[in-house]
Order: C-alpha cells, then structure tokens, then sequence
C-alpha cells in the first residue's frame, strides 16, 4: 500500500519526472518521425536538415522545453553523408535558461562542425545501433551547457530505418531544485542514485555526487532513478566524480519503465 511519508513523496516524484523523461522523449521521436516522413528520403546515412525540416520541428521541442519544468534542453541530432563521401551532422537543438528558451546553434559553428561527432556519444550511437531508448548520465555535458546531465534518448526511425536521435536533457541542478523542498522533510539523509549505484544526489554530510553506494539496499525494479535513506554505518565508497564514471546505461529500466 502507498505509504504518504516523505520519503515515499520524493520517491514518488522522482519517478515521476524520469517517467515524464521517457515519455517526452518517445512523443517527441514520434512526432519527429511523422515530420520527416513527409518532407525527406529515409536512407542509411541519416539525413541533413533543411530549413523546412527545421522550422517544422521546432514547435514540437520547444512545447517540451515549455511543458516541462525539469527539462533544460531538447532537439534532434542526425549524421549524414554529403557529396563527395563528407561526413556531416545535423542538429536542431533548444535550451532553457532563465524562463527563456533559445537556440543552440552548435551546427552553424564550423570549427565545432569539424570536431564533433554525435555517434561518440551513447546517448546517440546506442540508439542508433540497437534502435532502442537509451538513458546516458549523469555525466558531463561539455558540448551544450557544461554542467552534470542526464539524457533520455529515443531513436526516430522512417520506415524502419535509423534517421537520428530525438533527446531530452535534464540537469541533475535541476533536480536537485525540484526535490529539494522533498528531501529537506526527510528526517535521515538521503541519497538519489543510478543503476549502478552512483550517487546523483545526497543530502548525507561528506557523501559526493559520484559516490558509490554499497550497502546492499535493493533497488526497486522498473525504476531510473533510486532514493535511499543513507544507514548511521554507511558503506559509501568514495571514488573520483568524473565524466566517465557518472555514466550509466540504464536501458532496462527504461525498458521496464515504458513496458517495451
């Protein structure tokens, strides 16, 4: 039976707003797919937007930057080939900051243009391999805002073929503000950890972000995200706060999450 503590407050509303994570992401492939459907070839390579396809999908992610309190940033990335075999990506991309909605304009910077490449990224190159939705972070965005990320992913596919990626960023600074009025009316301290156990969020005194948890509590099954309350003897191991050890591939509790 649901239980109305705190706890189970913030546990609530974690769950909720990874559940809304997942589904705008997926909502937003699907009405990214229907755009391009109508207005470009499907082809092995991905595509490059045209000013049309671009103006087209802009509404779309801008009403999730607008629906969504939790979300910072969404858009569509793509690879290509273009004449002469040259390799070139694609993305329309908007952000929040300060109650105001913008847009990134990475892919009009050439000297970005020649260094980046999405299918690095496994946010991007897992969904386009496996055609499956994809939860990456938290890690650090150094593209796009600079700060700890998590990034929900979703592939778009025409006509069963790869065409890019529809994703959703959610700062952990951001969720750190929307818990936080919930975390304070736990009486213990708490922790907000991944799938492998990382430690996204802590209210415990000496516990980092980066942390790994290892006193054995369970993880609820279905779940992206997990609150536990930190015991008096802790078995929180701590380990270097890097991009590459945030990372996480949380696919099967999407997966569980979204019932695929």
């Amino acid at each position: 039976m649901y239980s109305d503590t705190p706890v189970e407050k913030a546990k609530a509303m974690l769950h909720e707003i990874t559940q809304s994570a997942c589904s705008a992401a997926a909502n937003l492939a699907e009405e990214t797919q229907r755009i391009l459907a109508h207005t470009v070839s499907a082809n092995k390579e991905g595509i490059q937007l045209g000013a049309e396809q671009r103006q087209q999908l802009q509404a779309p992610i801008q009403a999730v930057l607008h629906d969504h309190p939790w979300c910072n940033g969404a858009g569509f990335a793509s690879y290509s080939n273009a004449q002469a075999g040259e390799e070139v990506w694609s993305l329309e991309w908007w952000y929040q900051e300060a109650g105001t909605i913008e847009h990134a304009q990475l892919d009009r910077n050439q000297e970005i243009r020649k260094r980046l490449d999405f299918r690095v990224f496994d946010w991007f190159g897992l969904p386009a391999n496996d055609h499956q939705a994809y939860v990456d972070g938290p890690y650090v965005d150094y593209v796009c805002n600079g700060d700890y990320t998590i990034t929900t992913a979703h592939p778009v596919l025409v006509d069963g073929v790869f065409v890019g990626v529809a994703a959703v960023d959610m700062l952990v600074s951001t969720l750190d503000r929307l818990l936080a009025p919930l975390l304070a009316a736990i009486n213990n301290p708490v922790v907000v950890v991944n799938a492998d156990r990382r430690v996204v969020l802590s209210t415990a005194p000496g516990v980092r972000v980066g942390t790994l948890q290892r006193d054995g509590q369970p993880l609820e099954q279905g779940r992206i995200l997990h609150l536990l309350e930190v015991p008096q003897a802790s078995s929180l191991v701590s380990t270097p706060a890097s991009s590459q050890t945030l990372r996480f591939d949380s696919y099967s509790a999407l997966s569980a999450s979204l019932n695929l």
